[in-house]
C-alpha cells in the first residue's frame, strides 16, 4: 500500500489547489483557499484516484471543510504514514 507523509500530502493538495506547499496548513479552512473551488476539488478527486486508487465521492468532497479532512481521509484509508512508520527500517 502506497503511503505518503503529511508534508507530501500537503504538497499534493497544494498542487491540486494551485497553492505553494508552504502556504498550506492542516488547520486551514477550505474557504481560505481560493484554489479549492469546484475545479480544485475535481483535481483532488482525480489525484487520489490516480495515486492511491481511492474513490472520493463528490458528496464526501463537499463535506471536507478543511485541509485536515483530506489528511484524515488519507489516514482512514491507510495512505498517510505516521512519523514512527517512516522512521522504521524498511518503511
Amino acid at each position: 500500500m502506497s503511503q505518503i507523509t503529511t508534508a507530501e500530502a500537503l504538497a499534493m493538495m497544494a498542487e491540486c489547489f494551485m497553492e505553494t506547499p508552504e502556504n498550506l496548513r492542516s488547520d486551514m479552512l477550505r474557504s481560505a483557499l481560493p484554489g479549492w473551488d469546484s475545479m480544485g476539488a475535481l483535481m483532488l478527486i482525480a489525484e487520489l484516484d490516480e495515486r492511491f486508487e481511492l474513490e472520493l465521492s463528490a458528496e464526501d468532497s463537499r463535506q471536507m471543510t478543511q485541509v485536515a479532512d483530506v489528511l484524515a481521509f488519507l489516514d482512514k484509508h491507510g495512505h498517510l504514514a505516521k512519523a514512527s512508520d517512516r522512521d522504521a527500517p524498511n518503511a
